[in-house]
């Protein structure tokens, strides 16, 4: 007869290779996520936008998931079918949904924060403040109450399984306890969990698309200075992703407003007639010199005065437009210089970090709801099938580990700043001893 720890020591070992993924995962995930930490916290670039709120916020979720909710997975791959330990299951399965209301939650406000900025950038945008006060009510407090019924819920199980003999062999799994299996509030539960995650995915994939098209929309008509993201993060409600005529637009933009306008004059004055007919003197240029400049009508001499100063105000006015247009281009070319990226038709960075993390949130997790209809049947897979399974149903932990991978790939801000940690903490250390 195989007795429990034989049957985990069977299972545990056809899952060890998907149980060492997760302790890379874990140990990448800490790592990853401290450095993330102390750059936003520290870095000068990031100071003062949503930015740096929302990478803190996902940044301190992935950091006790990969910190606490891993483990705890990798301690089950051990102990799956002898799970005795009441109090660090129900935290497992606190950990679980708060893990993933929280990092839904926080997508949820990035993705409204980006549709804002760029699709209505003229309306009231959302502040650092605000955001801090959402990323902590929406991830830390109401995710912790969502999260509470499920612990409660979940227990030590207790029931039978085949072993390799063909014999029973009573197993002990963190599951839901057998009295809530069939009870309406675990369905209202369940469904609300649902709800909530293919509710954030859906809103989510709506607000990209409309952001998607207003990119496009803007793609070969927007100014150099939108075009391409500028290194230096502006203290403003307006991000470098947004498009149109906006305050961040700086001098440069004034410039164009001045251009504009006195265009528009210079036209009205090239198209209206003279105010009086020019009258041509049919006198030679050496008797216009002398008695033909006696004899000249006072009012075509009026007329000829007026026609030289329009011409002088026009000279003039030209000059100031040559003026503005030559600093404007020069604005544009400094900060053209000045910007980072993958060429002057680059994609909004920020907005493609965000789109980057929410697919892969919304792939991992339809998978996890998906998967879900047949945890009840993994008591009776066999290892090799078991493994597999836990595989593709925990793929999800690639939510904790990718951010900072993504933010070195497309941040060149994050990149210079990684660079540059280590000697600023060790100054700072200096300062504080």
């Amino acid at each position: 007869m195989e007795s429990p720890d034989d049957l985990n020591v069977r299972y545990a070992t056809a899952i060890l290779p998907l149980t060492v993924t997760f302790g890379l995962f874990a140990v990448i995930g800490v790592a990853g996520n401290i450095i993330v930490l102390l750059v936003f916290s520290l870095g000068r670039a990031y100071r003062h936008n949503n930015f740096r709120v929302f990478v803190l916020c996902l940044g301190t979720i992935d950091l006790l998931t990969s910190a606490f909710l891993i483990p705890a997975e990798m301690a089950k791959h051990r102990n799956y079918f002898s799970f005795e330990s009441l109090a660090l299951c129900k935290t497992k399965c606190l950990f679980n949904v708060w893990a993933g209301c929280a990092a839904a939650l926080s997508l949820l406000v990035i993705s409204i924060d980006r549709y804002r900025k760029v699709c209505r950038p003229f309306k009231k945008q959302i502040t650092p403040p605000l955001a801090m006060k959402l990323c902590v009510f929406l991830s830390f407090f109401l995710s912790i109450i969502l999260s509470v019924p499920g612990a409660v819920m979940c227990g030590i199980k207790e029931t039978k399984k085949e072993n390799i003999y063909g014999n029973m062999t009573t197993v002990y799994l963190c599951e839901t306890e057998e009295k809530y299996e069939k009870h309406i509030l675990r369905s209202i539960y369940k469904l609300t969990f649902i709800v909530l995650l293919v509710g954030v995915s859906v809103a989510c994939i709506i607000m990209y698309i409309l952001i998607g098209k207003q990119i496009y929309a803007h793609w070969g008509t927007m100014p150099v200075s939108f075009r391409k993201d500028s290194t230096k993060e502006y203290n403003s409600d307006y991000s470098s992703d947004t498009f149109g005529h906006l305050k961040s637009a700086g001098s440069s933009g004034k410039a164009s407003d001045q251009v504009e306008k006195a265009s528009t004059d210079t036209k009205s004055s090239d198209l209206d007639p003279p105010p009086s007919p020019i009258v041509r003197n049919p006198l030679t240029r050496s008797e216009s010199n002398g008695s033909a400049r006696k004899s000249r009508p006072p009012l075509v001499k009026q007329a000829t005065i007026e026609e030289n100063g329009q011409e002088k105000a026009q000279k003039k006015l030209i000059k100031q437009l040559s003026t503005i247009s030559d600093e404007a281009a020069a604005r544009r070319r400094k900060m053209s210089r000045n910007t980072s990226g993958f060429g002057i038709r680059r994609f909004p960075y920020k907005t493609l970090i965000w789109f980057i993390l929410t697919l892969v949130f919304i792939i991992t997790y339809i998978m996890y709801i998906v998967l879900a209809t047949k945890v009840p049947g993994l008591i009776k897979m066999e290892p090799t099938s078991f493994a597999i399974f836990q595989s593709f149903f925990r793929l999800y932990f690639l939510n904790n580990i990718i951010n900072p991978i993504v933010y070195a790939a497309l941040d060149k801000n994050f990149r210079d700043a990684c660079r540059t940690i280590g000697p600023r903490l060790k100054a700072r250390f200096r300062e504080c001893c």
